[in-house]
């Protein structure tokens, strides 16, 4: 009877252990760093503008058609919301274009959730670091 009370005690500290199941900071900074690298590559192979546009807890993809910006609504260009509990802050703006050659706004993102911070950073080459500090 013992044993049990005993397994049952390390059962529940263990799952009390467990990760909340959301991705951490760095794995959402990771990813919205190559969501950014796929835009930019959008853009370079379609010959045209693509933008990423993050606000109000999400972050979407844009391409430009003649003086319009039409929504990406294929994979992998679906807006994605970001976790709950990330706080985003852009300096200068919110928007990120990829021209043609590559070549992008520099921008800065800065993710924090708890006490992890990350940047994410994409400079005018359209290079996109992480952590990085910034060019501009």
């Amino acid at each position: 009877m013992i044993v049990l009370v005993i397994m049952g005690l390390l059962a529940s500290a263990v799952v009390l252990a467990l990760p909340d199941g959301r991705p951490g900071l760095p794995q959402e900074t990771e990813r919205f760093a190559a969501s950014l690298l796929r835009a930019r590559d959008e853009a370079v192979f379609r010959g045209g503008q693509v933008r990423v546009v993050a606000g109000g807890g999400e972050y979407r993809f844009e391409r430009r058609q003649g003086r319009d910006w039409r929504p990406l609504d294929e994979a992998p260009f679906r807006a994605r919301a970001f976790e709950e509990g990330t706080q985003v802050t852009v300096a200068p703006e919110a928007v990120v274009v990829f021209d043609p050659t590559g070549l992008a706004n520099p921008t800065e993102f800065t993710f924090t959730r708890g006490n992890a911070r990350r940047t994410v950073v994409v400079d005018l080459a359209g290079n996109v670091s992480l952590d990085a500090p910034r060019p501009f």
